[in-house]
């Protein structure tokens, strides 16, 4: 009876679980070092990071960026589903002088060849391709990006087993991944959150940190950094203390020049344009009609304190419906026009 209750406390696998006491582990992973930094500290050694932004923002530009300087010590794969070679050349190339950037040699990249593209099964065949890859001891890889792998979303059971997959990859090598995804539009007066992950609400589960990329509205070239989900050690860059970012191409190298921290509420256009009055007339029909704050918050789905502010803005700047109004957005509202209330920038032309 003694060695059966001894056997019991001494079971190491269940299934696929490994199972050891809770201070032997800790025991075990003192033995080995602790994971490495890169690029200001958003990218550790061994996790699975996705970096996500709307289109024409540079997320491509920053993975890219990102995956240079680990070069530095490290051999990167960056798996290129965007540019071919040519616009890779271009875009790192200095037309005027001539001249072209000149990446570390244990930058390389690659892309898939389009004769092999047909009835091939991306998701997979990728996956095995990193995994050839690993075993000749590369170690830090970027997939720029998932929706092309998932055939144009990062939802549904494609997106979802891929990165399980990636995930298993990543533990039985030691891999550190990074993953570049988008977000829809979204308005520009709201915080970024790791919600605006294009696809699955889950999909986010599936990364160690995710890092978000946005368009400061006070100028087309400027862009701001914030950290949405952190694994290991403390977010750096918080609402409170975004990354600064201005774009810049310097002798060929299309890069972001950091240019210090700021607070991410300095760099929305918190009532820009058509969009936001309208929700400003939708909320005022709203309350009219004698919703309370909870349940207009609940009906367009957004925060009770983005609703207040919006009701208070609203009184501050006289801003009414007309009492006779029988559409949800008046076609004449007596509210300030576009431009008066701050027009959002065009977009430049930055992958």
């Amino acid at each position: 009876m003694e060695a059966t209750k001894i056997a019991k406390c001494n079971l190491k696998h269940a299934g696929l679980l490994s199972i050891k006491a809770a201070n032997e582990w800790i025991q075990e992973s003192l033995k080995t070092p602790d994971p490495k930094m890169y690029f200001y500290d958003l990218i550790v050694e061994q996790e699975n990071t996705v970096i996500f932004a709307a289109s024409n923002v540079g997320k491509s530009i920053l993975a890219t960026q990102i995956a240079e300087s680990i070069a530095k010590t490290e051999k990167v794969v960056y798996v290129d589903l965007e540019l071919s070679s040519k616009q890779f050349q271009m875009r790192y190339s200095d037309t005027a002088t001539g001249k072209f950037h000149i990446f570390p040699d244990k930058f390389q990249r690659a892309e898939i060849d389009p004769e092999l593209m047909v009835g091939a099964n991306l998701e997979q065949e990728t996956l095995d391709s990193i995994e050839k890859a690993a075993k000749k001891g590369i170690k830090f890889f970027v997939i720029d990006n998932i929706t092309f792998i998932c055939n144009g979303t990062e939802s549904g059971a494609k997106a979802t087993l891929f990165m399980k997959q990636l995930i298993r990859l990543k533990k039985r090598y030691g891999l550190t991944t990074i993953v570049i995804a988008h977000t829809p539009k979204r308005r520009g007066w709201k915080p970024i959150t790791q919600n605006d992950l294009a696809g699955s609400s889950k999909l986010i589960n599936f990364f160690d940190a995710g890092i978000a990329l946005a368009r400061s509205a006070n100028d087309t070239n400027l862009r701001y950094l914030k950290q949405v989900k952190v694994r290991t050690g403390e977010f750096q860059y918080d609402s409170d203390n975004v990354l600064l970012l201005d774009v810049n191409k310097d002798e060929g190298f299309l890069k972001f020049d950091v240019l210090g921290t700021g607070r991410e509420e300095d760099h929305l256009n918190a009532l820009a344009g058509g969009e936001a009055a309208s929700e400003i007339l939708e909320i005022l029909m709203m309350q009219r009609d004698g919703m309370t704050v909870r349940q207009i918050a609940e009906a367009m789905n957004i925060g009770k304190s983005t609703v207040q502010r919006r009701l208070d803005h609203a009184r501050k700047s006289n801003i009414t419906i007309p009492e006779d109004s029988k559409q949800s957005v008046p076609n004449d509202p007596s509210v300030p026009s576009p431009g008066q209330m701050g027009q959002e920038k065009p977009l430049g032309q930055v992958a």
